[in-house]
């Protein structure tokens, strides 16, 4: 099985990115919840989704290169810096993540990187 290589020259193998991004979209799906609740920790928990996506490009050297990753952390920027923004912008967004999640995890399924 293929891999990506990671910024230590260390293989992760493909099916684990892909999975990766499986679990991504439930982290991007809690954000829809927690707003609609009014969370109080909603902006704790989007910094620390951002600290992880940040780190992952760090060390996969792929996802640095990658549009749909930006994209990704874009939608993210965006929820943080706008708190204000209303319940269907934060639904539009974290459905437009959500679809970019599904498109990396099958890029990392068919693509041998």
């Amino acid at each position: 099985m293929s891999g990506v290589t990671t910024i230590t020259g260390q293989t992760v193998r493909n099916d684990l990115v892909k999975n990766y991004f499986h679990d991504l979209v439930n982290r991007f799906f809690k954000i829809l919840p927690m707003r609609e609740n009014g969370e109080e920790s909603l902006q704790t928990y989007m910094r620390s989704l951002r600290v992880e996506l940040i780190g992952g490009k760090g060390l996969l050297p792929e996802l640095r290169v990658n549009s749909s990753y930006l994209t990704l952390m874009a939608i993210l920027e965006y929820l943080i810096d706008t708190p204000e923004c209303t319940v269907s912008d934060v639904r539009r967004e974290v459905f437009h993540a959500i679809s970019v999640c599904n498109k990396l995890e099958e890029y990392f399924t068919v693509t041998e990187v």
